[in-house]
């Protein structure tokens, strides 16, 4: 059992616990629809599986043990349990990106579909490749026909949101990013500055996408930083200095 444990655990990005937890929980619920009883299945302490069966008998509560060995049906038990540790591994995985809505993600272009998405790859945590997709709506009027969106190409993407969605029966890790968030001007004029940037405060108070961005800042930005973010954009940013926002 312990390498059974362990090889879930391994394969669907989980605890040992939680994995557990999900077995009892399957095999609880299954069990009780199988044989119109109330089953609870639960890990003794030696990590065996024991089933006990709760049933009223003239207003009584009798138990009585079930066991595994003797169950048919172990192959479907097997996928109600795969798919149920597919759906948590996919809700734990959301739950940690959650935490990258909002921040500045670069993606490489992979393809653009018939209705005009741009899929990106890209590493919203570092070393863990995610296909990103970006909607034409996500996109000013003045980039969607260019060749900035080309096969191979390197963009900037404001990580817009990341939800679990299930294609059928199967979870995937949805992230939408886009290109005309004020976020986005304030994340590449942040990413510009490196280290320098934490000694910083800045807020785009205005954008009309494609034409200008307004943007505060309590200290000097260098110009290159701010040539650097009008060239990835397509886009003029006026940058102007306040004591404080």
């Amino acid at each position: 059992m312990q390498q059974i444990l362990a090889g879930f655990a391994k394969r669907y990005g989980l605890t040992r616990n939680e994995v557990m937890a999900e077995i009892e929980n399957v095999f609880s619920v299954v069990l009780s629809r199988w044989y119109h009883l109330e089953v609870m299945v639960f890990f003794r302490n030696d990590l065996q599986l024991e089933a006990v069966a709760y049933d009223k008998i003239n207003g009584v509560t009798m138990q009585r043990p079930v066991d595994l060995t003797e169950i048919r049906g172990s192959n479907s038990l097997k996928k109600h349990l795969e798919k149920t540790l597919c759906k948590t591994a996919l809700l734990k995985q959301t739950r940690y990106y959650k935490a990258y809505e909002k921040r500045l993600c670069w993606g490489e272009i992979l393809c653009r579909d018939a209705g005009q998405n741009i899929f990106v790859e890209t590493e919203i945590i570092p070393g863990e490749r995610v296909t990103a997709v970006c909607p034409p709506g996500r996109i000013g009027l003045h980039e969607r026909h260019s060749g900035k969106f080309s096969l191979g190409m390197r963009r900037a993407f404001h990580v817009r949101r990341i939800e679990p969605v299930f294609l059928g029966d199967t979870p995937r890790l949805k992230v939408v990013v886009d290109r005309v968030s004020k976020t986005l001007v304030e994340t590449l004029l942040s990413d510009q500055l490196g280290p320098e940037a934490e000694k910083i405060s800045l807020r785009c108070v205005k954008r009309y996408v494609g034409h200008k961005s307004f943007v505060l800042t309590t200290r000097h930005i260098p110009k290159s930083a701010i040539i650097a973010v009008t060239q990835e954009l397509t886009e003029p940013v006026q940058v102007r200095f306040v004591k404080e926002l």
